[in-house]
């Protein structure tokens, strides 16, 4: 029988409260009416009145039963942990203590990172069958395995099979119960500080790590993951093609945000679309900062095209003198 109630999580702190409401708007003005939406969020420094702010997003969209819980982040369980990106805080690693969070009544829960859009009915991706598995996710864009550069080092050491899979953590759908049974949350840590020295992407590595055979994989529309600048322009190839024809679910992977000077593809409609719908509305980026991150962006695409034409010409140099 399905659950009525859908638990949203999501973690935000200062910096991302208005992609926070975005998020958590688009899911409401998508989702079945029927359903029960309890957004979970959990913080690290959000006051009262930046809370008041997204309970009035949400309030907007007039969804007949949702709710938000405030969660109040364990700094000590996330203190000292290796971030993988600038734009990233330990906060990344507040998914992993989902089952510890959340009341014991939860048995099944959603998580959402701040940087996605909903476009579709997110109770279409509650409630697939997890078919035993500990979590469902889509596979990442740029690591589609784990014996990729940028997926799993110690791979071998794992036992772990270099074709397997590499998923993106940023959209799960969680077996609450099975991660609390399994005590999952602990082996997550233990991984974490077991292999610190080798591990590149933070939270999203140990999810892979340790269940990298316990989990199931979603049609990638329930991630639709912003494509790396190079892989946009065809300056590199993909390392696969998924089906891009259906966007259910945006996901703003990269640097490049919608509400950061410079973003130019075109899925960044998606997040002013919902953004107006918000008590944010109207608001866009300064012309002049535009103007500036612009330049800079076009400053740091010229250097990333003469850095790979340097790497050929010396793997080509390389190449001819063998």
């Amino acid at each position: 029988m399905l659950s009525k109630q859908i638990p949203v999580v999501l973690a935000s702190d200062r910096n991302y409260i208005m992609p926070l409401a975005v998020a958590m708007c688009s899911t409401a003005a998508n989702c079945n009416p029927e359903r029960e939406l309890v957004f979970n969020i959990i913080h690290s420094d959000l006051d009262d009145e930046s809370r008041t702010v997204v309970e009035r997003s949400l309030s907007r969209i007039r969804f007949p039963s949702a709710r938000i819980e405030w969660i109040d982040a364990p700094a000590g369980r996330l203190a000292g942990l290796k971030v993988a990106h600038r734009y990233t805080t330990a906060l990344t690693y507040a998914r992993l203590l989902i089952p510890e969070l959340l009341p014991d009544s939860v048995r099944k829960a959603i998580y959402l990172d701040c940087d996605t859009v909903v476009n579709e009915d997110i109770a279409e991706l509650f409630d697939i069958d997890l078919q035993g598995k500990s979590l469902l996710a889509a596979r990442d864009y740029s690591t589609t395995t784990v014996s990729d550069r940028n997926g799993i080092r110690n791979y071998r050491d794992l036992g772990i099979p270099a074709d397997a899979h590499y998923f993106n953590a940023g959209v799960l759908v969680l077996d609450v119960a099975k991660w609390r049974t399994n005590r999952t949350t602990e082996a997550l840590f233990d991984y974490l500080k077991t292999h610190e020295h080798v591990i590149q992407m933070a939270d999203q590595e140990a999810l892979n790590a340790v269940l990298f055979d316990d989990w199931v994989e979603v049609d990638y529309r329930w991630n639709w993951q912003i494509p790396w600048r190079n892989y946009r322009n065809g300056r590199v190839p993909p390392p696969w093609i998924p089906d891009r024809t259906r966007q259910s679910l945006v996901h703003f992977t990269t640097s490049e945000k919608p509400w950061l000077p410079g973003c130019d593809y075109d899925e960044k409609k998606y997040f002013f679309e919902y953004l107006d719908r918000t008590e944010w509305a109207g608001w866009r980026v300064g012309w002049a900062n535009e103007l500036v991150g612009r330049t800079s962006r076009s400053v740091s695409e010229a250097r990333s095209a003469l850095g790979l034409l340097r790497r050929r010409l010396l793997a080509q140099t390389i190449q001819s003198a063998g």
